[in-house]
Parts: structure tokens; C-alpha cells; sequence
């Protein structure tokens, strides 16, 4: 599976993460500073669901299109279509393996995009696949399953 194209399109949201107009820090008070935190949080996902949401949908290959992207409860899912392939095909365990392997492989490079989008995300990411509008299986991922030798 070509997760590079995602891949790239985070690397853009990192970019844009990274440009930085605020204001000089100021006195603020004990509330203020425990919100600041979780509103600094879901600025930043907001940003990386936006740029890649006006990049969809994205062709992950021939079978495969990325067509939405959200956030809930500080995890990042990706909805996939996959067409052409039957829902028995997609739910065989060694289709799921391979999948969640090649998930694995990519999410747990050791790279600034995907250590940036765990930091974003720190409750993981969930890749959610459909046929016929029917979500068939999702792959749960989080930073605790990369391993430290990656």
C-alpha cells in the first residue's frame, strides 16, 4: 500500500504547523493555562486534518482512495473505499496482517513527519476501511506499538 502520498500530504500540514503568528507570551491566568494547552492541541489537529482533507480524495493505489479524515479524542482516522475486492478477501487474516504490518512499517518510522503526528495525535491512529459504504475493518494503531529500535 502507498502510504507515501499521506505521508507527504502530513509533511505539508507539518509545514504549515510549523509557521507560527502568535502573539508574545503574556501573564495568563491558572485557567487559562490548563486550556492552553488542549486548545494548542486541537489547533494543531485541526491543521494537519485540514491539509489533508483539501487534498481529498487521495488514490492510495488501484484499490485503495483515502476519502476522509478526522480526529476524535486526540487519535486521527483515515476512512478508506476499497473497491474491487470482496469483503471476505479484505477480512482473510492474512490480508489483515499484511495490512496492519505495512500500517505498522509507516506509522512507526522513525522520521520528523510521523514523530510530529504522533506527538498531534498522542492516542494513535485508526484506519478504518469500506466496501459498499459498509466499514468492514479498522486497524487501531498507537505510538506504544512502535518499538523502540525503529
Amino acid at each position: 500500500m502507498n502510504i507515501l502520498k499521506i505521508i507527504v500530504l502530513i509533511s505539508f500540514g507539518f509545514v504549515l504547523l510549523n509557521c507560527d503568528n502568535a502573539k508574545p507570551a503574556s501573564n495568563h491566568s491558572s485557567a487559562d493555562s490548563l486550556t492552553k494547552p488542549n486548545n494548542d492541541l486541537l489547533a494543531s489537529q485541526n491543521l494537519e486534518i485540514n491539509a489533508v482533507k483539501n487534498e481529498l480524495p487521495i488514490e492510495i493505489d488501484e484499490l485503495t482512495t483515502l476519502f476522509d479524515v478526522f480526529a476524535d479524542n486526540n487519535i486521527i482516522h483515515y476512512k478508506y473505499r476499497v473497491k474491487n475486492t470482496p469483503k471476505q478477501a479484505l477480512l482473510l487474516t492474512s490480508t489483515l496482517d499484511t495490512l496492519r504490518s505495512n500500517l505498522l512499517d509507516d506509522y512507526c518510522q522513525n522520521v520528523p513527519q510521523m514523530k510530529e503526528l504522533k506527538n498531534v495525535f498522542p492516542n494513535g491512529a485508526h484506519y478504518h476501511y469500506f466496501i459498499n459504504n459498509e466499514e468492514i475493518i479498522i486497524v487501531e494503531l498507537n505510538p506504544d506499538d512502535c518499538q523502540t529500535d525503529k
